[in-house]
């Protein structure tokens, strides 16, 4: 066995809730601790690493805290933005002032739209957040139904008209203005306290809805060919520009603090004040889902608002995140000081197709840290519009690596998704030194879109089979396993080492992928559960794929679905609540 791989975990369990991952949000983040055991690994203090599908910049983190440099590149503006944001460093005093200066200015200028009468003593106080409601229209006897307001104690939707008693079917029924239901509020011993909306509330939304400011508020249009307007139902929704998703008040609140931030004379600490400001977009839009027992925070990867949603003040959502902003650059100086060594370690982010790293020169990067875009699960482009939409600069989504599933684009998608794939990983192996190490993240419910990445990487001269395979557990069930109350979608990934020869091989005939058979890995894998290798779907499908890659197989036909059916069929099921298997001989095990 190599050295490099001695030591090196099977499993990587890295949760996402450090102060760095939860600082600001993006799409499928791969958390620092899961990068940094490959990183120890298969460089050393002093190399440079790189990460041409870089986001958020995670992996330039990782290197900087153990000592290495790093050349990040992406097309994503926003990631760009929010890696930018991450690697600022300034005194925690200058951005507490300046934050308050800015938010001090915005509130001013909103007046009193947050004010409301507090129940108890009729004192004038800022509401925390205020609860909203779609409403719908009975087909049958046209009584409108407020949506909140016919739950059930578990969160069950009305079965009926409160009416008529016709049958109540979302897709059916029309649907009428938004309405608020509740209102949040400081108590008069500081705790929150909810009580109902008043005519003040109403007043104050009123004319927020009326002011003209709302009309300066950045918004980009979010057309039709972009594969999120069909697949959040844009159209049919009438929310075609990021702006839609902001409730007036809100809007006029983000329009002042932007505005502010951006009077910020320091060039360092406006930047990481935009950072946090960027941070808190998603839930102080009406993307923020409420919950009877929590807030169910808001789908990233999505554009879908819920039946009840929050308001969130933004003020409130600004200081929080500023204060978990410092935080994060607190435990990254800490481990920049504790690793020691007079140079601090340089981290550069070029925005850069990963098919294009013109900026790097060939075999100059010893290590390479991948997590490419997973095919069709997530497109990046899309959701960053409604970042992007307020930093002026807009990702070129004609250069992302995915696969459409609707619209003109979807024919040839999958070859140019694994053209794109292979003509990065060609560049990855040009700007690898001889032998260097390449990692790469990787998760899709699809045995077809694996084997796109496999026969990219082969055609790309780095071999069919990888020297080391890992499947990366972040701790927590995807937002759809959650609210399906099943694992219907993959929730781990798994993580390849290849290494470049010395020598680029020649890809005909060398190391040809053979199709596996499916049937009989899965009905093996189901025959040698343990607790300690599979645990959930997604861990039984990520260990089928691994046993498969090792071998020189693709599993074309695979796809997680087939693993449910064959857990199903073997006594097997799977606790909504947890998503943990359920049945004979682990059933107990899982008590």
């Amino acid at each position: 066995m190599d050295k490099p791989l001695i030591g090196l975990p099977d499993t990587v369990i890295a949760p996402r809730t450090d102060p760095i991952y939860n600082c600001h949000s993006y799409l499928t983040k791969v958390p620092v601790a899961a990068i940094e055991p490959f990183i120890r690994a298969f460089s050393k203090p002093g190399d440079v690493v790189a990460d041409f599908f870089a986001g958020s910049g995670m992996t330039g983190l990782a290197a900087m805290m153990l000592g290495r440099h790093a050349h990040l590149s992406d097309i994503s503006a926003l990631g760009k933005h929010i890696a930018e944001g991450y690697l600022i460093d300034v005194l925690d005093r200058d951005l507490s002032e300046a934050s308050e200066t800015a938010v001090r200015s915005a509130r001013g200028a909103i007046g009193d739209l947050y004010l409301t009468e507090r129940a108890s003593d009729r004192e004038a106080v800022e509401m925390v957040r205020t609860v909203w409601s779609f409403t719908y229209a009975c087909p049958h006897c046209n009584t409108p139904l407020v949506y909140f307001e016919h739950l059930s104690r578990e969160g069950a939707a009305a079965k009926a008209c409160p009416h008529c008693r016709e049958a109540f079917i979302k897709r059916k029924w029309g649907g009428g203005e938004d309405v608020p239901v509740e209102v949040v509020v400081r108590g008069e011993d500081g705790r929150q306290a909810t009580q109902e909306v008043t005519g003040v509330d109403r007043e104050k939304i009123v004319r927020a809805e009326k002011d003209r400011r709302r009309d300066d508020v950045p918004s980009l249009r979010i057309e039709e060919h972009r594969e999120m307007y069909s697949r959040s139902g844009l159209g049919k929704a009438g929310l075609t520009v990021t702006s839609m998703f902001f409730s007036a008040r809100n809007a006029i609140a983000l329009l002042e603090l932007w505005r502010a931030i951006n009077g910020i004379e320091k060039h360092l600490v406006r930047q990481k004040l935009l950072f946090a400001f960027t941070a808190i977009l998603p839930r102080a839009s009406r993307r923020y889902q409420w919950s009877r027992k929590r807030p169910l925070n808001a789908q990233n990867q999505t554009y879908y608002i819920a039946p009840v949603y929050y308001e969130w003040n933004v003020f409130d959502l600004f200081g929080r995140k500023v204060g978990a902003a410092m935080r994060a650059s607190e435990l990254v100086r800490k481990r920049v000081q504790l690793r020691g060594g007079t140079e601090k370690p340089k981290v550069t982010y070029t925005l850069a197709s990963g098919d294009a790293l013109t900026h790097l020169s060939d075999g100059t990067i010893d290590y390479v840290f991948t997590d490419p875009p997973f095919g069709s699960n997530m497109f990046y482009s899309d959701m960053s519009l409604f970042h992007e939409a307020w930093l002026g600069v807009v990702t070129d989504h004609q250069a992302e690596a995915v696969v459409h599933t609707t619209g003109k684009r979807k024919a040839g998608a999958e070859d140019r998704y694994r053209g794109l794939l292979k003509r990065s990983f060609d560049e990855a192996f040009r700007v690898l030194k001889p032998r260097g190490y390449m990692s790469v993240v990787f998760g899709n419910s699809s045995g077809r879109i694996w084997g796109l990445v496999q026969r990219a990487l082969r055609d790309a001269g780095f071999g069919a089979a990888p020297v080391h395979v890992a499947i990366l557990d972040k701790g927590q069930r995807s937002v759809k396993g959650l609210s399906s109350g099943s694992e219907g979608v993959v929730t781990v990934d798994l993580i390849l080492t290849v290494r470049k020869s010395d020598v680029r091989k020649q890809v005909e005939g060398v190391e040809e992928l053979r199709q596996a058979d499916t049937d009989e890995l899965m009905r093996a894998a189901i025959s040698e559960l343990s607790v300690e290798e599979a645990r959930n779907p997604s861990h039984l499908y990520a260990r089928i794929l691994r046993i498969a890659i090792r071998q020189h197989l693709v599993l074309d036909d695979l796809h997680l679905s087939n693993v449910l059916i064959s857990l199903r069929n073997a006594g097997y099921s799977v606790d909504q609540k947890t998503g943990l298997f359920w049945g004979p001989p682990l059933f107990f095990l899982f008590k």
